[in-house]
């Protein structure tokens, strides 16, 4: 074995220093290192960054006719439900909002690394669009028979916030086993707090992501047994 300061043969023959014990290996920064596993995160986080941005720098009523156009109310999904699914999902509608990129960043990280980046991203995806239109089912049921103010038909709608629950839940299957319930029962109580405090259909919308990427966490541990079996 080479250690410090012991030559080592390269691909030509040529004999030279081995790099020292912890050097970062293949000309990779320590920073990039850290950041492998973090890129579907970052992009995402990045992306919703930039537009939170340039939708600042819009004057308001431009601003909040933008954040209109994005959301994903009863209005916009019966004319245009593709394109305000997707917009929704990197539109915040205010800067105190950004601050959730956050813990976004560090549960997508965690889930990448974990579980995969493709599985991450499916929670995301499963989370927001799921939960909004499960939400938004309820709540046209709800104007028709007229339980529910017909002004939620046109209100704004969007954020990372339903994204955040659903990988949130598939967070679960990252966790050791004995630690798994104590989780969900904080998360699923701390959801029903909230909601409590603040009973409204996104409440509602958050409880819902988090209990789908509950069920992904579920077939994502079954998934990784056979492959610790193997081991």
């Amino acid at each position: 074995m080479s250690g410090p300061g012991v030559l080592s043969a390269g691909e030509d023959g040529a004999a030279g220093p081995s790099p020292p014990a912890g050097a970062p290996r293949h000309g990779w920064p320590r920073w990039a290192r850290w950041a492998r596993g973090s890129e579907l995160a970052l992009v995402y986080a990045g992306l919703v960054l930039a537009v939170a941005v340039v939708l600042a720098l819009l004057p308001e009523a431009v601003h909040q006719r933008a954040v209109l156009a994005a959301s994903t109310n009863i209005e916009n999904l019966r004319h245009d439900p593709a394109a305000v699914l997707l917009l929704s999902a990197f539109v915040v509608q205010s800067s105190g909002e950004v601050l959730l990129l956050v813990p976004l960043v560090v549960v997508m990280t965690v889930c990448s690394r974990r579980i995969g980046r493709l599985s991450t991203a499916v929670a995301a995806l499963f989370g927001h669009v799921g939960a909004t239109l499960v939400v938004a089912t309820f709540l046209a049921a709800g104007v028709r028979q007229g339980v529910v103010s017909r002004s939620v038909t046109t209100a704004p709608d969007v954020g990372v916030s339903y994204a955040l629950a659903g990988v949130a839940g598939l967070l679960a299957a990252c966790l050791p086993r004995w630690w798994r319930w104590l989780y969900v029962a904080a998360a699923l109580a701390a959801l029903a707090v909230l909601l409590r405090a603040d009973p409204d259909f996104t409440g509602a919308g958050h409880v819902l992501a988090f209990t789908t990427g509950l069920g992904l966490a579920v077939v994502a541990a079954q998934a990784q047994r056979p492959a610790a079996r193997r081991r």
